[in-house]
């Protein structure tokens, strides 16, 4: 009886080129920056600083007057230093994305990634 294969050498080819091709564009999009993004700080529910992440090209630091430290580089805000106990928010690593926020609870520190609304699809529906 002969053995049946599943895909060819010519299938595995194709589906490989496609999955290069659909990562390259996911990892293309995932690194740039959406024009008109902002990174607004909140301490206390107050908005007290406006960042615009679409100059932030070079390492810019910001200390709050709370002791909390935020670098923003490369299109994409951070938190570098906080005197809060855990650390959870020096963790959250680089914010990039409309919608995308960090929270530093025990100073009460807030930041959320905003920009323009419009280019970012979320669902599409027919």
């Amino acid at each position: 009886m002969k053995e049946r294969k599943w895909i060819s050498k010519a299938d595995g080819i194709v589906l490989g080129v496609l999955v290069l091709l659909a990562a390259g564009f996911l990892l293309w999009r995932a690194f740039t920056a959406q024009p008109g993004m902002n990174a607004v700080v909140t301490v206390d529910g107050e908005a007290v600083l406006q960042i615009d992440l679409q100059s932030a090209e070079g390492a810019q630091s910001y200390t709050l007057e709370n002791g909390v430290r935020l670098i923003a580089e490369n299109h994409t805000v951070r938190f570098a230093e906080s005197d809060c106990p855990d650390g959870i928010c020096l963790k959250t690593g680089a914010l990039q994305k409309t919608g995308d926020s960090a929270a530093c609870v025990p100073n009460r520190t807030v930041v959320t990634v905003t920009g323009d609304e419009s280019r970012d699809v979320d669902v599409i529906a027919y």
